[in-house]
């Protein structure tokens, strides 16, 4: 249907939430989520694998629909999955949808190395970027793949200004209408995993620490923090030598923009990120709907084409793959 513009967003889940829709019920152990992954990723390639180049004969006069020896039917049972069959969809005119992953953890990045073509990463600091660059790139060469056949796409925000200190001002006053104080406390609850609606958001940070039973607002979630003791002492001294009330802190982890400046500084910098290796490039994430990308098409890339780092025309009925300038 998009004629080849798709892509796969793959997500692992370890909750009873998916597992009901997903898995027939219950938990999955977090270790294993990696190890379904790899074969269920196995599996869709082989369904579309199945399908010949010239499968799809579609022939009126003859009434052949498929060409002989189309189809390969696929016979798999592994641990996670027994699939027998055929099949139900012909290959897309770029072979596989291009397979985008977002997993951080050692695992996710092995799972990544092996299998994704863009990763969605949250690493958008430029040292931090760098390292991490560093770290998946070289993965690939043991999995036998090129350090071009997968680009890594961080989320950015930006907040544009005729002067860096009007997009600093309005940068601040974006952040505190995307933190109300209800979704501070919320925020910190995820940590402390307990009711915090008592507590001040422009006010200190908890002294007590987090609740670790799987109790309370955090009861059938996902834990994204190993050590939410540690997490919250840090947070705490981060506050207290900053002088930073809760919904400050919430702000500096949730809603801290990525670029903030002029439309020459923003450009600069992610023209920077790309040359030295922090990132292939950006997911540009507006912070309002419907518009909130125009500001950054109409001031910042005119100045990343005259830097001729951007392009200045797409190749009629490219694909998603071609597009984004990878291999099958």
């Amino acid at each position: 249907m998009s004629e080849g513009r798709a892509g796969w967003n793959i997500v692992t889940t370890s909750d009873a939430f998916h597992g009901e829709n997903f898995r027939r019920g219950g938990f999955l152990d977090p270790k294993d989520r990696y190890v379904r992954a790899e074969e269920f990723v196995a599996v869709a390639r082989a369904l579309w694998d199945g399908w010949a180049p010239g499968a799809l004969a579609a022939n009126k006069k003859t009434g052949e629909f498929l060409s002989a020896d189309a189809l390969a039917a696929v016979d798999h049972h592994g641990a996670q999955f027994d699939v027998s069959g055929f099949g139900t969809l012909p290959r897309s005119p770029q072979g596989h949808p291009v397979i985008v992953q977002a997993g951080d953890s050692a695992d996710g990045r092995d799972f990544a190395s092996a299998n994704a073509e863009v990763i969605f990463s949250l690493h958008s600091e430029f040292e931090d970027g760098q390292k991490f660059f560093r770290d998946v790139k070289g993965r690939l060469p043991a999995v036998g793949r090129h350090p071009d056949s997968l680009k890594i796409l961080p989320a950015a925000t930006f907040i544009l200004g005729d002067t860096e200190a009007e997009a600093r001002e309005r940068s601040r006053e974006v952040a505190l209408l995307q933190v109300s104080p209800q979704t501070a406390i919320s925020f910190l609850e995820q940590l402390w995993g307990t009711d915090l609606g008592g507590y001040d958001p422009d006010g200190p940070l908890p002294e007590i620490d987090p609740v670790l039973a799987d109790e309370g607002v955090t009861r059938g979630r996902v834990r994204h923090v190993a050590d939410p003791v540690a997490v919250a002492k840090a947070w705490r001294g981060l506050a207290e030598a900053e002088g930073l009330s809760i919904r400050d802190l919430v702000i500096r982890f949730a809603a801290k923009h990525t670029f903030v400046g002029t439309p020459v500084q923003v450009a600069e910098q992610i023209n920077r990120h790309v040359q030295e290796e922090a990132s292939d490039g950006f997911v540009i994430v507006g912070h309002t709907n419907p518009t909130g990308l125009d500001d950054f098409v109409d001031r910042v890339i005119p100045e990343l084409q005259e830097r001729g780092v951007y392009r200045t025309e797409y190749e009629p009925g490219a694909t998603l793959r071609e597009t984004l300038g990878l291999t099958q």
